[in-house]
């Protein structure tokens, strides 16, 4: 019959924790999801070749190059240098680019080399700047001030000696379009803007996306999949992210320049399909129709033979050659009518996930607030650990100095305690541990193995164990309530056993609490059931208990 009883109190304990944290991981959900995307776009052809009816333009080759280094004033303590290219003999009027960065790159030595002389070589001067690294941090990032930085370098291009002010024009990718957007809602004598890879979206919405894509592509588990709206949907202000929320959705309304927009079909991080009717859409309201889209067998980078930037990769082959063909055929005034070749062509892309219009949190709503709840997971226990080493040392002083009994934990009680710790801090560990394995994998974009992919189940059935494990303890506490009650308040015998050993009279025993005695002790018991709760609350948001 004590058997049933205590069989009961132990299903009790377990059905109300699991309806517990089962409800708090519904809490977590902010009630978004990144939805599959759905509206395709059809190339009229693969041939990404850009040709004008208003005549031939200057081949890519055709001029030699020169190359001179220019200092860019920025504030009055501020200047970065730049790389000026420009096409030797070519007439005077031609027309000129300058060259906004993206996220991975800083030095103009470093980057668009092959990009600006190319151009160059088809009769367009280039200049490729240096960015401002003192302003631009992992944490932040003004794309204003960023924008006003890069119109210092374009004055310098559009003063540049045979360069036509009214034929100059941006390329930017990825991150830099932000910036080019910006400029292009400011300055709408800018004679064209060419998008390669932008991310359009505000960063927080095209990354739900981007990280999507990545999880599906290596075959993670639905279950972490989940995980991305509640991460992206967080307040990212502790950690100074506060660029994650910009918006250029509005200047992308007031983008009445010539556009080219360029994606690679293999850059699983952008919005390839929805960017592009995005922005198309935009610039139609503006009454700008002259938009055109070329896709390309490539990377985030229009590079071939990785997924991945990787450095010495080349460039797709009719890409530059494209380029040039569309800013000589610009020059000549070619209106949106006037093309020989399809505004849409190429690579036929397939966007997996839609970036979603807005994004909001669930129960934890800031990162700043994720974190505390995860450290608290484990400083609390260890805190535990402390006190209860200190209450050992002091328990053996006093039982040396004292006939009386001492404070203590109920019969089992800390047994259960450090149990259902050390469980639910080995979960929690495992989890995270999982966690960053499959997001260094996506990173990677290296499949998952199967025994990963099993993982996941395997996670959650261990995060069952540990719920198993701390519902034996409020099952405990209640048996040694009981116990107390039918022993009537009088020595039991781990008491009386005690006081024989210690040559003490019986009637000096009292019987041991049903959870425990003494401030020490309670503080004990609250360290470590906080540090309990506290993992309980990072498995529910990691979708542990999601069944």
């Amino acid at each position: 019959m004590r058997i049933l009883k205590r069989l009961s109190a132990l299903l009790l304990s377990f059905a109300v924790l699991f309806g517990l944290v089962s409800g708090l991981n519904a809490l977590m959900n902010p009630g978004w999801q990144v939805e599959p995307y759905k509206d395709h776009i059809r190339p009229a052809t693969a041939d990404t070749a850009i040709a004008s009816n208003r005549g031939a333009t200057t081949p890519e080759g055709h001029y030699q190059t020169k190359e001179t280094w220019v200092s860019v004033k920025l504030a009055p303590e501020v200047s970065i240098q730049a790389i000026v290219r420009e096409p030797v003999g070519a007439p005077a009027g031609h027309p000129a680019c300058l060259f906004i960065h993206g996220a991975g790159t800083g030095k103009a030595a470093d980057v668009y080399g092959d990009l600006a002389s190319a151009l160059a070589s088809a009769g367009i001067t280039t200049l490729v700047p240096d960015k401002r690294l003192d302003t631009y941090t992992t944490f932040h990032r003004d794309y204003a001030d960023m924008a006003a930085d890069y119109g210092k370098s374009l004055d310098i291009l559009r003063s540049w000696p045979g360069v036509d002010s009214a034929k100059t024009g941006l390329y930017a990718e990825s991150e830099g379009t932000w910036i080019s957007s910006i400029m292009t809602a400011q300055d709408p004598t800018l004679a064209y803007s060419i998008l390669t890879s932008p991310p359009v979206y505000p960063g927080r919405s095209q990354m739900s996306m981007a990280v999507s894509s990545y999880l599906d592509l290596i075959g993670a588990p639905a279950g972490i999949q989940a995980q991305i709206p509640k991460l992206m949907g967080m307040n990212f202000s502790p950690l100074g992210l506060e660029y994650a929320d910009f918006n250029t959705l509005p200047n992308w309304d007031k983008l009445t320049q010539p556009t080219l927009i360029n994606f690679g079909t293999s850059d699983d991080s952008m919005p390839v399909e929805q960017g592009a009717q995005e922005i198309t859409r935009r610039a139609a309201k503006a009454g700008n129709t002259n938009v055109t889209l070329r896709y390309y067998p490539a990377n985030h980078q229009m590079r071939m033979g990785s997924l991945l930037a990787k450095a010495g990769l080349p460039l797709e082959p009719h890409y530059t050659h494209n380029l040039e063909d569309w800013i000589n055929a610009i020059s000549l005034g070619t209106k949106s009518n006037e093309w020989a070749t399809p505004m849409i062509a190429g690579v036929q892309p397939r966007q997996l996930f839609t970036a979603p219009r807005t994004t909001h949190h669930g129960l934890i709503g800031s990162v700043g607030a994720l974190i505390a709840v995860l450290v608290a997971s484990f400083v609390l226990p260890a805190l535990a650990l402390v006190g209860a080493l200190f209450l050992v040392i002091a328990g053996s002083s006093r039982r040396r100095r004292s006939t009386s009994n001492t404070p203590a934990f109920g019969p089992k009680i800390v047994g259960l305690l450090w149990a259902g710790s050390l469980a639910s801090l080995a979960s929690l560990g495992i989890s995270l541990a999982y966690i960053g394995v499959t997001a260094t994998h996506a990173l990677q974009l290296e499949p998952l193995t199967a025994n990963m992919i099993r993982g996941w189940t395997e996670l959650k059935l261990l995060a069952l164990l540990v719920l198993v494990v701390l519902a034996f303890l409020p099952a405990r506490a209640l048996h040694n309530r009981m116990a107390a009650k039918r022993s009537g308040d009088q020595p039991n015998s781990y008491t009386i056993m005690a006081c024989h050993a210690r040559k003490l009279p019986a009637q000096s025993a009292t019987p041991r609490p049903a959870i425990a005695q003494g401030w020490g002790h309670w503080m004990v018991l609250i360290l470590a059931l906080a540090g309990i709760v506290c993992c309980l609350v990072s498995l529910s948001f990691w979708g542990l208990f999601a069944w």
